[in-house]
């Protein structure tokens, strides 16, 4: 009678343990859903969507900088490029591992707008964008070497991706305009549960937050003033409701499947007590 109860008792158990097994694993899917839908499915038709000529970014006070300058004097070299200091830009996800703190080298804008560089001292650079940036500091460097090489570029350029994407995070983005479709590639694609068709995106405007929404499901994203993005840019993809309403189940399941559990295994302690 002993074993019959033990053997009883061990298959309750496992009973339990595999329901809240089953409870605890979520569902797994690969697929993918395609962007741009009203494209036809054939090579052989070429649809030209045309894209706004965006305007450059212009710097700003904290904005990081740049600035490499080539000159014949090697020496000269060295001197001129030791202002590009390593500056933490923040938190930037370089893959699956989660966030983490990146450095960059470059001239911090300061809050009246200038850099200090070698030889050519204090430069005003707020409100430019960097190829003006590069014709100041190469007029300046003529008056110390000729022919100089001068490139500028943004080195803390970032975009934030969140929502229903794979690897929610923020970028550093390797040049000045990178589109909607290009920061969604770093985060590795929307799921299958992201809106396409309601994209939120988030933008600084002269100290105040713009927002608009993107419809990613049409073609004619390309030509909006908001496909091309601008540092410090925030994308959100928003759930489906179906998402939605599958979390609440999902978690209303678990709920239910671990209270029975619970429920089954006070009522088994206490007739092995109280027997």
């Amino acid at each position: 009678m002993k074993v019959h109860q033990g053997l009883s008792l061990r298959r309750l158990l496992t009973v339990v343990a595999l329901a809240a097994l089953v409870a605890g694993i979520p569902s797994c899917k690969t697929e993918r859903i395609a962007i741009m839908k009203d494209i036809p499915d054939t090579s052989r038709i070429v649809r030209f969507v045309p894209m706004q000529n965006a305007a450059a970014p212009v710097i700003k006070s904290d904005d990081i900088l740049n600035i490499v300058i080539q000159v014949l004097d090697e020496k000269a070299n060295a001197i001129l490029n030791q202002g590009n200091q390593s500056i933490v830009s923040g938190a930037v996800n370089g893959g699956t591992s989660g966030a983490t703190q990146t450095s960059v080298a470059g001239y911090l804008v300061s809050k009246t707008g200038n850099i200090h560089m070698p030889y050519i001292g204090d430069v005003h650079v707020s409100g430019l964008t960097t190829e003006q940036v590069r014709d100041t500091v190469a007029k300046k460097i003529l008056y110390y070497f000729k022919d100089p090489v001068v490139n500028v570029r943004f080195a803390n350029f970032k975009v934030t991706v969140l929502g229903e994407v794979r690897i929610p995070s923020t970028f550093l983005v390797p040049n000045e305009k990178p589109t909607v479709i290009d920061a969604i590639g770093l985060a590795g694609d929307i799921t299958i549960y992201g809106r396409r068709d309601n994209v939120m995106l988030i933008r600084d405007a002269d100290g105040k937050k713009e927002i608009t929404r993107l419809n990613l499901d049409s073609s004619s994203v390309i030509a909006s003033p908001y496909f091309t993005l601008r540092p410090n840019d925030v994308l959100y993809v928003e759930a489906t409701p179906s998402r939605v309403q599958s979390t609440d189940a999902y978690r209303n399941r678990n709920i239910t499947i671990i209270s029975a559990a619970l429920s089954l295994l006070t009522i088994i302690t206490a007739r092995l007590l109280f027997k």
